[in-house]
């Protein structure tokens, strides 16, 4: 094999490799995007990122480099925490939205008895 051919054959080898830093920064993205637009989907990915860059800091601590692995929990931990608030805003928003909903819906109901009340056919008969 000629040496151009093993080199390309490394670069190619590296650049399929996981890196937990890229993982860190597609976890950065993804949670800046689900706080802007939240959806079950984009939390998929983020959760299946999350499992992806645990078993990248194992395999770090596996391979004795502790003091890489301890820095990646740390930022997988910031970034657990950020994720958190995200999905607790989100949570607040779904309530506020519900409790929105059954204020127009009770709203409704009065009205509803209201009209019962002013109908023609509702005048009391002597």
């Amino acid at each position: 094999m000629k040496p151009r051919h093993l080199l390309l054959i490394a670069i190619l080898a590296l650049a399929g490799c996981d890196s937990p830093k890229r993982t860190v920064d597609t976890l950065r993205k993804e949670i800046a995007e689900y706080k802007a637009d939240p959806g079950d989907a984009r939390q998929e990915k983020i959760e299946a990122e999350f499992a992806r860059l645990d078993a990248q800091i194992d395999d770090l601590e596996a391979k004795g480099k502790t003091a890489e692995a301890s820095a990646f929990r740390s930022s997988a931990e910031n970034l657990r925490a950020d994720y958190r608030a995200a999905r607790m805003v989100r949570s607040m928003r779904q309530a506020q939205e519900a409790i929105r909903d059954i204020g127009d819906a009770f709203k409704e109901a009065g009205q509803t008895i209201g009209d019962v009340f002013r109908s023609p056919d509702a005048t009391p008969e002597p």
